[in-house]
C-alpha cells in the first residue's frame, strides 16, 4: 500500500508534497499550478502562459540546459482546471529542480518576443490538430459552446488564433500574478531523496517566493438544459458528415457514483459498434454504425462538470433526427438491457485499472497524481483508489447513466461539406502531428 505524503506547508502558502522512494534513483518534481484553461481571461491564456514557461524563466535558461546535460527531462501540460510542470532529474539534482521552480514562479521570461514566439507555436498547434482535420474542433470547440453557458465551459482551451493575437505581455502578466501565487500552487516531490534534507531544501529555495494574494475567476455554475439545442456547421475538408450529441456530466465532487457511471458508459460506447438497431440487416445503408465518446479532458482529473459527448460518421444525405436518434437508440439499448454489461463492464473495469495502475509506473506520473489528488480531490492518493471505486459500482448505475442520456436534452451539431467549397479540397488528406 502506497504511503501517505509528508506534506509541508510553507509560510507563503505553498504546499509541498514528499514521497520518498529509495533506491529508484532518480527524482521527479511536479510543479502544480490550481488554474487551467476555465479560469482563463482569454480563450487559450493558460496553454500559452504554460509555452511561455516551461523552460522556466529567463534567469533559469542554465538552470534548464543543466537537466539536459545530466539526462533529465522537462514537460508541461494546461488541463480544464490546472496547469502542470514536471521534471525528471538524477537523485541528488533536487536542488536543481526546486532552484528552476522558483525561478519560474518569481522571474517569468513575458518578454514581447518570448511571448510572440510561443504564441506562433500555440497557433500553429491549433492550426495543424484542430482546424485543419476533417470535422476539426467539432467536439472540442463547437460543441462547448453550443451546450454550455458560462464562459468557463463554453470557451475551448487549445486557444482562439485571433484573440491569442491581442494576447500581450501586460494582460499575460497579469493573468500570471493572479494565477501563479504561491496558495495556488502544490509542489510534489517524488523519488529518491532524504526527507529531512528535501525539507530543508523547499523551504530555503521556495519560502522566498513573495506572497501574493491571487484573483481567480468565480465558477459559474450551468444550469440544467430544458430544451435541445441545434447547429449545422459547413465542413471544407471531410467528404463524410458527422454528427455530436453533448451533454453535461455529473459534478465529481457532489456525485462521485453517477461522475464513475458516466466514465464507464463511455467507455462502454467506445467498444459497441456493427449495428445501432435504426439500421439493422439489409436495411443497414451506413455500414457499421461506430460511436465515439469525447470528455473534457481526463475524466479522473476535472474538479467539476464538464462534457460527454457522443458522435459518429453517418452519410451525408442523412438527416441530423435520424442521425441523433441512431445515437439515443444506443443509449436506450444501454439503459433497457438489449446490451448485455456484465462482461464489457468488467473487461472495462479490468483495462481501466490496468491503466491507472500503469499511471504509478513512472516517477513523474506519480508526482503529477499526488498533486491532482491533493489540489483537485482533497486526497493525494485518489488516483490509488479509483480501481477500487470503479469496481464497486454497480452495473445498474451505468444502465442508469444510459437512460438519463437517452432522454436529456443536449446539444446537437451535425457536420456536413461544404457544397461551395472545391472538390480537392474536401479530397486531400491533410498531414497531422502531435502536440507539444
Amino acid at each position: 500500500m502506497t504511503p501517505q505524503p509528508t506534506l509541508l506547508r510553507l509560510g507563503n502558502g505553498l504546499r509541498v508534497l514528499l514521497q520518498p522512494l529509495p533506491g529508484c534513483q532518480v527524482v521527479a518534481t511536479c510543479l502544480h499550478v490550481g488554474t487551467g484553461f476555465r479560469n482563463e481571461p482569454v480563450a487559450g491564456a493558460a496553454h500559452l502562459l504554460e509555452h511561455v514557461l516551461a523552460q522556466g524563466a529567463s534567469s533559469s535558461r542554465p538552470l534548464t540546459d543543466a537537466v539536459a546535460a545530466t539526462g533529465g527531462t522537462m514537460n508541461a501540460r494546461t488541463a480544464a482546471d490546472y496547469t502542470q510542470y514536471t521534471a525528471i532529474l538524477p537523485a541528488g539534482a533536487l536542488d536543481l529542480g526546486l532552484r528552476i521552480e522558483h525561478d519560474r514562479l518569481t522571474d517569468p521570461d513575458l518578454g514581447a518576443g518570448h511571448v510572440t514566439a510561443q504564441t506562433a507555436v500555440v497557433q500553429a498547434e491549433i492550426r495543424r490538430n484542430m482546424l485543419q482535420r476533417p470535422h476539426g474542433g467539432l467536439v472540442l470547440f463547437d460543441l462547448p459552446a453550443l451546450l454550455h453557458d458560462s464562459w468557463e465551459n463554453r470557451h475551448n482551451g487549445y486557444g482562439d488564433i485571433d484573440a491569442l493575437e491581442d494576447l500581450g505581455p501586460g494582460e499575460l502578466g497579469r493573468f500570471f500574478e493572479d494565477s501563479y501565487a504561491p496558495g495556488n500552487v502544490h509542489l510534489a516531490l517524488v523519488g529518491d531523496f532524504d526527507p529531512e534534507h528535501a525539507r530543508d531544501l523547499a523551504e530555503q529555495l521556495l519560502s522566498p517566493v513573495p506572497p501574493r494574494t491571487g484573483r481567480l475567476r468565480p465558477h459559474a455554475p450551468e444550469a440544467p438544459l430544458t430544451a435541445p439545442r441545434r447547429r449545422l456547421r459547413a465542413e471544407r475538408i471531410a467528404r463524410t458528415a458527422r454528427t455530436a450529441l453533448g451533454f453535461r456530466t455529473p459534478d465529481p465532487a457532489a456525485q462521485p457514483d453517477a461522475h464513475l457511471a458516466a466514465v464507464l458508459l463511455g467507455e462502454l460506447l467506445d467498444t459497441l459498434g456493427a449495428d445501432c438497431a435504426c439500421h439493422p440487416g439489409a436495411r443497414r445503408t451506413w455500414g457499421a454504425f461506430r460511436a465515439r465518446a469525447h470528455r473534457t479532458g481526463n475524466p479522473f482529473d476535472v474538479a467539476r462538470d464538464a462534457l460527454f459527448a457522443v458522435d459518429f460518421p453517418h452519410p451525408v444525405d442523412a438527416e441530423p433526427d435520424e442521425a441523433e436518434q441512431c445515437l439515443r437508440s444506443v443509449l436506450g439499448r444501454v439503459a433497457d438491457g438489449t446490451v448485455p454489461l456484465t462482461e464489457p463492464l468488467a473487461r472495462i473495469r479490468r483495462q481501466l485499472a490496468l491503466a491507472l495502475h500503469a499511471e504509478l509506473d513512472s516517477v513523474a506520473s506519480q508526482a503529477s497524481w499526488l498533486c491532482v489528488g491533493a489540489a483537485v480531490h482533497h486526497d493525494p492518493l485518489h488516483l490509488a483508489a479509483l480501481p477500487g471505486a470503479l469496481r464497486r459500482l454497480p452495473d445498474t448505475e451505468v444502465a442508469a447513466a444510459a437512460a438519463r442520456y437517452a432522454a436529456a436534452p443536449a446539444a446537437r451539431i451535425t457536420s456536413r461539406p461544404d457544397p461551395t467549397a472545391p472538390a480537392t479540397a474536401r479530397a486531400t488528406p491533410v498531414a497531422t502531428g502531435a502536440a507539444s
